[in-house]
């Protein structure tokens, strides 16, 4: 589902988001979502690091694969690994399973 949303630009940003749009041959608003959409990629990643979001609901978010959350995350120095309870949880479950 997609939302409209009105939103304030300040002044000098726009000749940038006009150069970007000129040089990638596409329009101001694909400008705008692109910017957004990588913005929204650090903000989320910073948000699993810190343990608050998952992987799999990051890649559902950002439309894309749990693998490609991984390797943005690398491409970012940001390393994701699971948290200490975490992986008590899965020992448990793995020894309860067997």
């Amino acid at each position: 589902m997609t939302i409209v949303y009105p939103i304030k630009i300040r002044e000098e940003i726009m000749p940038l988001i006009d150069l970007k749009s000129k040089e990638e041959h596409t329009n101001k608003s694909i400008v705008l979502k692109q910017l957004l959409y990588k913005g929204l990629e650090e903000y989320i990643l910073g948000l699993i690091a810190k343990g608050r979001l998952s992987v799999g609901k990051a890649a559902e978010i950002l439309d894309t694969s749990i693998y490609n959350i991984h390797e943005l995350a690398k491409s970012k120095g940001i390393k994701l690994s699971a948290s200490l309870e975490q992986r008590q949880k899965s020992k448990e479950y793995l020894t309860r399973a067997v």
